[in-house]
């Protein structure tokens, strides 16, 4: 509860006409000169406690408008009861905690201050009230007995140093876990410090900004209680109960009495499931990691349940690496809030975090998927317009595009076609065959984007992969059928690492990538190849690999594929912007290298939605 200490003053002038007119021809100025000399008093700081300090022994100066003090006392008490005699004039009255500034921390002394204006007419009695209220912050602290029977200490320190570099505070003041007392701070911007060392003798701390409800620095008569008590959840945190009309803010601490691991934790969220990891998860700092496991709940249910209640939380399957644990949860629902926490075989909550998952996926097809719409093109060559086979259905769609319209540079060669026979199903299929045109090797092409340009001094080509896509399919489902040629064309710029040579079978490609840019690729520059593992842009990739890629020819028919997106786990919650599907008959035909005649049938490519997605680990 404040203190108010109200003192009233008396002052009469009660004076013979002729006095008073003596007195307004003088000016007073006797009784202002007998009482400056305790000036130093009331204006030299005196920043330590003095001994013997008591706040509620009020002293009272009586100041002139000239700024000199004409009546003073340590004790206003004195003057209680009394008559001041004092000369006509407005006079300032000056009341505050006897012989100390309040220019420091301590605990125990509150500073109070006070001030009025009056005016002194002739013949009358002024009878005037002084409220003096306190003058600096106020701080008490609470240590709950039952986190004291939990941990080796416990301790709070309160200072005004805005950051903690290891330098002195101006004002500091440590609150043992046995103090009772209030402490008082002069009015600058404060810190609480909690600091709690656990059995294990792990030492966690928390620091926090005393500040009003609006968020403001603390004010003069504002009192902040600090309570530190044992959380139930098992997690650390903060909570603040405000009381505007008493100046009063209650500050809890929550403290978790539970051994700590240094774990973070992360969850990239989709639409119905969430992938969660906890990574540096060590032991040795009072943690046992047997038996380590997720468990997951939607977060309204916390909203009604006891922080104790355990029933809820339902268990999940979690995968143990070298301190690492991931988890997948499924069956989840769109667009609501969960909560997830790691806890091990003792029970122990290692940490407690949140996720929200996403908006129902509109799981979009994939457009012209079954290579049934073709139309001709008019495409620029050397020699004037040239016929291309083009993959939609018209001119004015572009969500396939294919090698051609460089191939067809001096005349129509369409490496890429639609073709009748072979098909899966349908109509229409897609044919990719490599050819040589003029001088140079085309690799036949099919793929999710638009072509760029040709370059004829570098006989290379400019293509732009990747078309707006947001939803997340697991995997490319599809129909391939391929017969290779010995590679008869090797590029220049051929890696080391080829799985193709000169004179050996040819091999094909077929690839999809879920990305958050489009790329625009430079066939005589490896610098703008996608590097699919290393990009951050790269959300998901996956590939035909192994034999897939030299299956022997028409006599097989079609080999039905389905190739799973790996997911980073570094991006697992991000979303693509685009989607690239790219189709090649020679693997290597970006540096020029394949088999001329090399040919790729491709049909019913389709998107796989339903089920887990693959994790690309360490990604």
């Amino acid at each position: 509860m404040k203190r108010i200490y109200t003192i009233l003053l008396i002052a009469s002038t009660l004076f013979f006409f002729a006095c008073q007119q003596e007195e307004n021809l003088a000016g007073g100025a006797t009784g202002y000169l007998r009482l400056t000399v305790n000036e130093d008093m009331s204006t030299n700081s005196r920043a330590d406690v003095p001994e013997g300090y008591k706040p509620e022994q009020i002293a009272v100066q009586i100041v002139n408008a000239e700024g000199e003090t004409v009546e003073e006392t340590e004790d206003w008490k004195l003057w209680q009861n009394k008559s001041i005699e004092l000369p006509v004039g407005t006079y300032t009255i000056k009341a505050s905690s006897n012989g100390w500034d309040g220019q420091a921390a301590g605990f125990n002394i509150p500073y109070y201050t006070g001030s009025k204006e009056v005016t002194i007419a002739a013949d009358k009695e002024v009878n005037e009230t002084i409220t003096c209220t306190l003058a600096n912050v106020k701080v008490t602290v609470n240590f709950d007995k039952a986190l004291l029977a939990k941990v080796r200490s416990v301790a709070a320190t309160v200072d005004n140093d805005a950051v903690s570099n290891g330098t002195s505070a101006t004002y500091s003041l440590a609150f043992e876990s046995t103090e009772s007392r209030s402490a008082y701070f002069p009015v600058s911007r404060l810190f609480a410090n909690i600091t709690v060392v656990n059995n294990e003798g792990v030492s966690n701390s928390m620091r926090k900004e005393l500040t009003d409800a609006e968020g403001n620095p603390v004010k003069a008569r504002d009192h902040f209680i600090l309570n530190i008590k044992e959380s139930g959840t098992g997690e650390s945190g903060i909570s603040v109960t405000v009381d505007p009309t008493t100046h009063e803010y209650s500050y809890t601490f929550n403290v978790s009495t539970k051994p700590t691991s240094g774990a973070t934790m992360t969850a990239g969220a989709w639409d119905r499931l969430a992938y969660l990891q906890a990574t540096n998860v060590v032991p040795g700092t009072g943690v046992s990691t047997e038996g380590m496991k997720f468990q997951y709940r939607k977060a309204s249910e916390t909203a009604v349940l006891a922080e104790t209640d355990e029933t809820s939380w339902i268990d999940v399957v979690t995968t143990t690496e070298e301190n690492k644990y991931t988890a997948m949860l499924t069956g989840l629902t769109a667009e609501t809030a969960y909560e997830y926490r790691l806890v091990n075989g003792n029970g122990d909550v290692i940490s407690t975090q949140s996720f929200t998952t996403g908006e129902a996926d509109a799981q979009t097809a994939l457009q012209n998927g079954g290579f049934e719409d073709w139309c001709t093109i008019q495409t620029q060559g050397l020699f004037g317009k040239v016929n291309t086979a083009y993959p939609n259905a018209s001119a004015d769609v572009n969500f396939w595009d294919t090698s051609n319209t460089g191939a067809n540079t001096m005349s129509t060669n369409d490496p890429t076609s639609s073709v009748t026979s072979p098909i899966v199903s349908g109509t229409h299929a897609a044919k990719l065959e490599s050819k040589k045109v003029v001088i140079a090797f085309a690799a036949a092409s099919l793929y999710t984007g638009t072509f760029g340009s040709v370059q004829m001094s570098s006989m290379s080509a400019t293509l732009n992969f990747g078309q707006p896509f947001t939803s997340r399919p697991i995997a490319l489902h599809g129909y391939y059928q391929y017969t290779p040629a010995n590679v008869d064309n090797v590029g220049d710029n051929l890696p080391a690492d080829a799985t193709v040579s000169e004179g050996n079978p040819d091999e094909c490609s077929i690839y999809i990538a879920m990305a958050k840019k489009a790329y625009e690729i430079d066939n005589s520059n490896p610098d703008t190849f996608i590097d699919f593992e290393g990009d951050d842009n790269i959300i998901a990739y996956g590939t035909i690999e192994g034999d897939y890629v030299k299956t022997n020819g028409a006599a097989n028919g079609y080999t039905e594929f389905t190739i799973p997106l790996q997911y980073k786990e570094s991006q697992f919650g991000a979303i693509p912007t685009h989607i690239i599907i790219v189709c090649s008959a020679s693997k290597y035909g970006d540096y020029m290298t394949g088999g001329e005649g090399s040919t790729l049938y491709v049909d019913d490519f389709s998107l796989v939605y339903e089920g887990t997605p693959a994790i690309w680990k360490n990604k």
